[in-house]
């Protein structure tokens, strides 16, 4: 059934109305408790009914609001972005979480007086606010089509008016539409039933809106990604090593990255033949921000976009007659990579001259010198300034993706959240490094100006095209070279063959992931190519022979890869 939107909306806009005797609740039962045995606890669901009772009270009508909140949680999950982990939150942002850290903080420095807790109890309340309002902001389809702008509307009245009584984590609710969509969920079908509804329902400034947010959360989170993999390796972020790692895990990303740069490419293409009105350097501001997470991948080489972007379980399925063929979803998202690589052609020129002006040895401040993990992290980095004292200085998520020379405050605050203290093993909160930021920028202006001289070229850079080639039989040195991009969980076809032996679990894990060009699975055994090949040979300019392949993986082999294998 669905949520009653309108009766949350009223839920969240009285919470607000609510929010100093809410805070109080919140300051005395969860905050207030040095040397109590509250203070020890760390267990979720007292955390969890605790923050209910503070919120929510126990009236006839606190009970109603209460069951709705809970509906609202339990619909999110319904959806399919039920946390991979029930019992942590992992790159999220968790009142919980943050009420332990600031219980571990003070027992390490001093417990702060009245003024303190209810300081960091206003920000526990805007954190459970905004996680809620992030939970609604994904229930506007559950009615007609039609009415999803509005109902996204009255959720930014919400937001404003909870931004009017503190400091603002977000403030644009059509960025709340991409942040509610957790990380580490169990299957990647629902981020792209989302995308598909914002497609569907959302065009014009607003469409532009929620697909700018995208492009630069993705952007941001990638090259997030590539920067720690690349200093955990020791490597250069552009080495076939530290690519094929990052590649492998982001066929879900990359996807949903061209979604959002399809109608940015589109506005942009207009805007270009407008007059100048800054909506053009905005639209560049976003789209490199979004091609700068794989410039080589997302402007160069479009033929290994399409394989590296095909996620088998939500893009190919059976027919009747038990053949493979293109889903539904498979379809749009065959034709968005026809459409993205038109609008590159008819753009890239423009983009890269637009691109100058965002030079990061131009501007002071460039999101994409930003390193911070997914937008869970950075979003609990804002919430942490008040405990450790930082001043907001009036920047919300929003704010800190954009290029700009109003650099003072967006310096200072980054300055801040690099020294959050770190639990054991816990990576670095947040970094700004403006040598990384130009590193990137310069991949992505040589990335486009390639594309720009290469119109019509799926491979726009200067390694020739290589194959993945499919036989029956081949010379021994030449299959085993290739061979163990076959991975299967069967331990004696390894053995015989030279595929590379995965547990069952782990296998169908991956698969999951999208992490295979083609997968099937025969008497209870899993085969498949890795993605993996397209990067270490491939994009080499080196084919690559692979020997044993079953028949069902060859049929997806055609929908996946066409035009880049062989038999």
């Amino acid at each position: 059934m669905p949520v009653p939107f309108d009766e949350c909306v009223a839920v969240l806009a009285g919470c607000v109305t609510s929010r100093p005797a809410i805070v109080e609740r919140i300051e005395s039962r969860l905050l207030n408790v040095k040397d109590k045995d509250a203070s020890r606890r760390r267990d979720r669901p007292y955390f969890d009914s605790t923050l209910e009772a503070c919120f929510c009270g126990a009236s006839p009508t606190s009970r109603r609001a209460a069951a709705l909140l809970g509906e609202l949680t339990a619909a999110h999950h319904a959806d399919g972005f039920e946390p991979m982990f029930r019992d942590t939150r992992v790159h999220q942002l968790d009142p919980a979480d943050l009420i332990v850290r600031a219980y571990e903080h003070w027992e390490q420095h001093r417990w702060p007086g009245t003024s303190g807790r209810l300081a960091y109890a206003q920000t526990i309340f805007t954190v459970t606010l905004l996680n809620h309002l992030q939970a609604l902001a994904l229930r506007i389809w559950d009615e007609p089509d039609d009415g999803a702008p509005d109902r996204l509307a009255a959720i930014q009245r919400v937001l404003d008016a909870l931004n009017a009584t503190s400091d603002a984590i977000v403030r644009d609710a059509h960025w709340l539409v991409q942040t509610a969509q957790g990380p580490l969920t169990r299957g990647l079908a629902p981020y792209f039933r989302v995308a598909e509804r914002i497609g569907r329902t959302f065009a014009g400034a607003e469409g532009i809106a929620i697909h700018a947010a995208g492009a630069k959360l993705a952007g941001g989170h990638l090259r997030s990604q590539l920067r720690y993999r690349a200093g955990e390796l020791n490597r250069p972020p552009d080495s076939p090593e530290i690519l094929a790692t990052t590649r492998n895990s982001n066929a879900m990303d990359v996807a949903l990255l061209v979604w959002d740069l399809v109608p940015l490419l589109a506005a942009y293409e207009i805007a270009c033949a407008a007059p100048d009105t800054g909506t053009r350097a905005a639209l560049a501001d976003a789209i490199l921000q979004g091609c700068s997470a794989d410039p080589e991948l997302l402007l160069e080489r479009l033929d290994l976009l399409a394989p590296y972007t095909m996620v088998e379980t939500v893009f190919v399925h059976r027919d009747a007659a038990g053949g493979a063929v293109l889903s539904p979803m498979g379809d749009t998202h065959t034709r968005t990579l026809a459409r993205y690589a038109e609008l590159l052609d008819a753009t890239a020129t423009s983009l890269a001259e637009d691109a100058r002006a965002l030079d990061p040895a131009r501007v002071v401040w460039s999101p994409l010198g930003i390193v911070y993990g997914f937008v869970g992290d950075f979003l609990t980095n804002m919430a942490l300034d008040t405990l450790h004292g930082h001043p907001a200085r009036g920047l919300a998520l929003d704010d800190m993706f954009t290029s700009t020379d109003d650099d003072v405050d967006r310096q200072a605050r980054a300055a801040g959240w690099r020294r959050l203290p770190r639990r054991a093993g816990e990576s670095e909160h947040f970094d700004y490094a403006p040598e990384w930021a130009r590193a990137m920028f310069d991949r992505t202006i040589g990335a486009l100006e390639r594309r720009a001289a290469s119109p019509g070229a799926a491979n726009a850079s200067s390694t020739p095209a290589a194959h993945l080639i499919v036989a029956a039989m081949a010379d021994a040195g030449d299959a085993r070279a290739a061979q163990d991009y076959c991975i299967t969980s069967d331990v004696k076809l390894a053995l015989a063959t030279g595929a590379t032996a995965f547990p069952r679990g782990q296998f169908v894990a991956d698969r999951n992931e999208g992490r295979f060009l083609a997968s099937a699975e025969s008497d209870g055994r899993w085969f498949g190519i890795s993605k993996v090949v397209l990067t270490e040979r491939i994009a080499q300019g080196r084919d690559a022979l692979v020997t044993g392949v079953p028949q069902d993986v060859v049929d997806i082999l055609r929908l996946t890869a066409h035009g880049l294998w062989r038999v």
